[in-house]
């Protein structure tokens, strides 16, 4: 079974383009990934003031799965419940929320600013293709990841918000790539697609190196030149290959026990 997967590296805080929707559209994706804070505004200075938008940020988000007729992940937005605040991913397939997704692990820029950690791990059957959706810095817990593999999922999206490093090379930018996100795909035997929100959260620049990654290669990805740029990665994935892959991983699993 082919699918068709997009990551829409955008600017924060903006509505996509119409050019870029056309882009979109004309991909025809069975699976889009927005960016980590997508609806957070430049202007905005706290996660409390980004709540207060939540009613309309979901309604254009889910509009957006319409119009694409596909599943989006979309991003995340800052969600208040009662007093606490949450980072949180709305999947919705053609118009229908699929499901929510809270980040487990924010950091500790968000945790100051009142974003608490979600408590599950969110994962669910689309058109016979098991996804699994985390935030950010999630990536860095391996044990997520384990815990995905025994779950058996075939993709993990991953929307990201990640810092301007100016003093990063080209070659450490790849080798941060490959040690989190190479080694992901390889321990959850899924593919995994991260997508980068450009611009600046809180007066912070932001660099964007949206990939598309299977546990043997990094199949897509943002060069360096375009990380402060929009940009629209498309890649064909091969579920039945992941789940072959996957399968042998625990034959020889079973084996060496």
């Amino acid at each position: 079974m082919l699918i068709k997967v997009t990551a829409v590296q955008s600017q924060l805080g903006q509505e996509l383009t119409l050019e870029q929707k056309l882009h979109i559209f004309k991909q025809r994706p069975d699976f889009v990934c927005l960016p980590e804070y997508c609806m957070i505004n430049e202007s905005d200075n706290d996660f409390s003031r980004a709540a207060l938008t939540i009613k309309d940020n979901l309604e254009y988000l889910r509009n957006l799965s319409v119009e694409f007729g596909t599943c989006l992940v979309a991003g995340s937005v800052v969600e208040g419940a009662s007093d606490s605040l949450f980072n949180s991913s709305y999947i919705y397939d053609r118009g229908n929320i699929v499901g929510r997704y809270r980040k487990l692990n924010p950091v500790d820029g968000e945790l100051d600013r009142g974003i608490l950690p979600g408590d599950q791990i969110f994962t669910d059957t689309v058109d016979d293709v098991k996804i699994a959706v985390l935030i950010c810095s999630d990536a860095l817990n391996p044990n997520l990841f384990t815990m995905l593999f025994e779950q058996e999922v075939d993709i993990i999206f991953i929307p990201t918000s990640s810092p301007y490093r100016p003093a990063e090379s080209k070659s450490e930018k790849f080798k941060r790539d490959n040690n989190i996100f190479l080694s992901a795909a390889q321990n959850s035997s899924a593919y995994i697609i991260k997508t980068c929100g450009i611009g600046s959260l809180f007066n912070k620049p932001l660099q964007g190196r949206s990939l598309i990654v299977s546990p043997w290669e990094i199949i897509k990805r943002v060069p360096t030149y375009a990380e402060d740029q929009p940009t629209i990665l498309t890649a064909i994935l091969d579920i039945d290959e992941i789940r072959e892959f996957r399968n042998k991983r625990k034959v020889l699993s079973r084996q060496q026990i």
